[in-house]
């Protein structure tokens, strides 16, 4: 399913009204789940690193927020909580700042992996 995505985000999208309104790097970071829950960690934090490098407008804020929250689920799951644990201070900031409810969501799940 990923692969006709990818197939979709390739093709000619001249013309089409919403095309800044699902990226590359949106897309990335649906990669990146789909790693982190059937594939491993290591590729998942690097789909997440990707896509929230490239998330950097103002509205992608939110986006950037769930997909750095995500990523620091791959970090507790790939190195441990410390790492993690940094780039959640920063998750927490975004998900509060922007009001992001999934943002919020994702943070909680991340916190229950902390727990021993």
């Amino acid at each position: 399913m990923l692969a006709l995505a990818w197939y979709d985000m390739d093709s000619d999208r001249e013309g089409d009204p919403a095309s800044a309104s699902f990226s590359a790097a949106h897309l990335r970071g649906f990669e990146g789940v789909t790693s982190l829950y059937v594939g491993g960690p290591a590729e998942a934090h690097d789909c997440f690193a990707r896509s929230a490098e490239a998330l950097q407008a103002p509205r992608e804020q939110v986006q950037r927020a769930i997909v750095a929250t995500d990523q620091a689920l791959a970090r507790i799951r790939l190195v441990g909580p410390e790492s993690a644990a940094d780039l959640l201070h920063g998750c927490i900031n975004a998900a509060s700042a922007t009001g992001g409810r999934v943002a919020a969501i994702r943070v909680r799940a991340a916190r229950s992996d902390l727990r021993p």
